[in-house]
């Protein structure tokens, strides 16, 4: 277990250390994952460029650091390390699990012990919305690794209107079963969220909101589905001005977190939640890694440095910032 991830978010940070009520005791975890969000795409980490309001405000009421990693410099390898607490080698994800059919055997073994499974012996709910990554094969579902519920889909992107891959595979489950719905993949995922606070209320719960934005293909809400069944598909889009669909992307996610905690505020449940956003790797594209060297993909720091905020009213003083060094992989231990 890293003590120092622990110690400073729970221990040290002006902690309500008496008279705790049971809801706080065993806190709501809302853990919120971008896709490619470099370090600096966020204006609490010197971004000027994109309107991040709701985000940059966890950061002013939390803790954000400065030194957080993410596991791997791709997707999937993130990923594992997240929900099982281990470097990802050793979970057995070691490299991104990409479209190639030599990938199509790959996946989180369920031997693994993964966060939802820890967080449900002490009696929560847990789903997960959006983004899996960790195994085409239905056996890899999520719903057989902890999850309760899960909407969204396996692959490592798909059209944010038509939810096909890149070869043009219906991707969008609901549970272990394909079933797609009508919307843009950042709205469906924040929709469910908040449905999901609204019907589990009275519980303890694990809400895991794995946002595609910002990664590829570059949509805003207002944009059409492009990738047609079974075909040749552009991976990245359509769009030339990928500047400005990345802003749309960005912003639409941001508005997003706004809605997930304004539905923990309706429900009462803002003070036993914590609250932790973080992106998966650096960014790819039009993304922005601030003063780092290096992008997705890289082993310099813009491609795993990313942004790492903590947030829980009463629990964690307001507007802290801490340079200690912590890793995706540390989230799991934390919240056990």
């Amino acid at each position: 277990m890293n003590s120092r991830l622990f110690s400073i978010c729970i221990l040290t940070l002006g902690v309500l250390a008496w008279g705790v009520v049971y809801s706080q005791s065993r806190p709501n975890v809302v853990l919120i994952l971008a896709d490619d969000m470099g370090y600096g795409d966020l204006g609490c980490y010197g971004g000027t460029t994109i309107p991040t309001p709701h985000i940059d405000a966890l950061a002013r009421g939390g803790m954000r650091f400065t030194d957080f990693h993410s596991n791997g410099v791709v997707c999937s390898p993130t990923r594992a390390a997240l929900l099982t607490g281990r470097y990802q080698q050793r979970a057995g994800v070691p490299e991104v699990i990409t479209v190639d059919p030599k990938y199509d055997e790959l996946g989180l073994p369920l031997s693994e012990t993964t966060l939802a499974e820890v967080v449900k012996k002490a009696g929560y709910d847990t789903a997960i919305f959006g983004k899996w990554h960790l195994g085409y094969q239905k056996r890899y579902n999520p719903t057989y690794q902890g999850f309760d519920a899960f909407r969204g889909y396996v692959s490592g992107n798909v059209d944010y209107q038509s939810h096909l891959d890149a070869p043009g595979r219906a991707d969008w489950w609901s549970g272990a079963h394909l079933e797609d719905e009508p919307g843009y993949v950042t709205d469906l995922v924040t929709k469910h969220g908040v449905e999901f606070i609204e019907r589990h209320r009275d519980r303890p719960f694990l809400l895991y909101l794995a946002h595609e934005s910002p990664h590829y293909p570059y949509q805003g809400p207002d944009d059409p589905a492009f990738r047609k069944p079974n075909g040749k598909n552009q991976s990245q889009g359509p769009r030339q001005d990928v500047e400005t669909a990345y802003r749309e992307m960005i912003v639409s996610l941001d508005e997003g977190v706004g809605r997930v905690v304004a539905a923990l505020k309706k429900a009462g449940l803002e003070k036993s939640t914590l609250i932790i956003f973080c992106s998966d790797n650096g960014p790819t594209g039009p993304g922005l890694a601030g003063p780092l060297r290096g992008r997705k993909g890289t082993t310099w720091e813009g491609g795993h440095r990313v942004p790492g905020i903590f947030y829980w009213p009463g629990r964690i003083a307001a507007g802290l910032v801490t340079d200690e060094t912590a890793l995706t992989m540390d989230i799991l231990p934390t919240v056990a």
